[in-house]
């Protein structure tokens, strides 16, 4: 892992003077970023790459990146600097010098539940000024959601409920909040919420249009979560035994096993098969390790060597694993 650098985003329009759009390799532009950084996120939507790299060469990123296109968008802040430059009576003061400082209205802002600290983490990292913490058995109130938009100086708040049972909590308080307009994305889960946020375009003329690309991103992705079975039941005729690890896929069981690494590698199956997936997330829970970790990559890779994959860390209770497939 890098000890810190610059973290490094934009958003790049591709050009067809620079190269083929429709055959664009993003893999050969992955493989690129990856001798200079780690933490590498990538995607392409028609013709728009977004990519988000931690780096100590960010000048080689953007220079390898023009190749290609034109940026819409960069972004670059220096990590070394604020973790190693300033020692802790100086980030105190330049804290609190910050929070005097009258804060400019933005046309956008975002809000993302998280359940873990370092899903909070990469949500930051992709523009997300506020965080409220909630999940399956921690649902946020209409209180906790009006606290993070009274933050955020914003003309549109857009709010990533990442669950079906806080939605509603959510638009209870879009309907109350009156300094900004807010837009509750639809984002049922962890997995949606990820997507839509990273391919968030906020040099979207509109919040209408900056709304379309994230739903067309939900919907190219399917999420699924490991986690143990806390009683015996049939269920769309699955055999569930207390003490199992089970799959899900959206909200439906589609596996319970014994052995956690069979669940793994069955839920990955169903995930998979088929030519539609070609990118594999997998945000890892508290009680994952190293040596699980790898019998995961093991098996994806040699199952599905068409697939790319990677693990982040999320930090997550309750779903030892998120796999969002795209």
């Amino acid at each position: 892992i890098m000890e810190y650098g610059y973290c490094t985003e934009f958003l790049l329009q591709l050009q067809n003077a620079k190269t083929n759009i429709d055959t664009f390799d993003l893999e050969a532009l992955k493989s690129f970023l990856g001798e200079i950084g780690d933490s590498i996120v990538a995607f392409k939507n028609d013709s728009i790459v977004k990519v988000h790299v931690h780096t100590k060469e960010p000048e080689k990123v953007l220079a390898h990146a023009r190749l290609f296109g034109e940026f819409i968008t960069v972004k670059i802040e220096n990590m070394s600097i604020q973790h190693n430059d300033l020692n802790d009576g100086e980030k105190a003061e330049t804290v609190a010098a910050a929070e005097e400082m009258p804060v400019e209205k933005k046309k956008y802002g975002m809000v993302a539940v998280s359940n873990g600290s370092g899903i909070s983490e990469v949500f930051r990292e992709f523009g997300v000024d506020e965080i409220v913490e909630g999940g399956q058995t921690n649902n946020p109130s209409t209180g906790d959601f009006l606290e993070a938009y009274k933050k955020i100086n914003a003309e549109h708040i857009f709010v990533f409920p990442n669950n079906g049972n806080i939605i509603l909590a959510a638009e209870q308080s879009a309907e109350i909040y009156e300094k900004a307009k807010i837009h509750v994305v639809p984002a049922k889960n962890i997995g949606a919420g990820y997507v839509a946020i990273f391919s968030a375009d906020l040099s979207a003329d509109t919040p209408e249009e900056l709304i379309e690309g994230m739903k067309e991103a939900i919907g190219r992705i399917s999420t699924g979560y490991i986690s143990p079975a806390i009683r015996d039941a049939d269920i769309s005729g699955v055999h569930i035994t207390n003490g199992d690890t089970i799959g899900i896929i959206e909200k439906e069981i589609v596996v319970s096993k014994a052995e956690k690494l069979d669940a793994i590698c069955s839920l990955a199956d169903k995930l998979l098969s088929g030519d539609e997936k070609f990118m594999l997330t997998i945000f890892y829970g508290k009680d994952s390790d190293e040596e699980e970790r790898e019998k995961i990559s093991d098996y994806i890779g040699e199952s599905f060597p068409s697939v790319e994959f990677y693990f982040i860390k999320g930090d997550q209770e309750i779903a030892a694993y998120i796999f969002v497939a795209e």
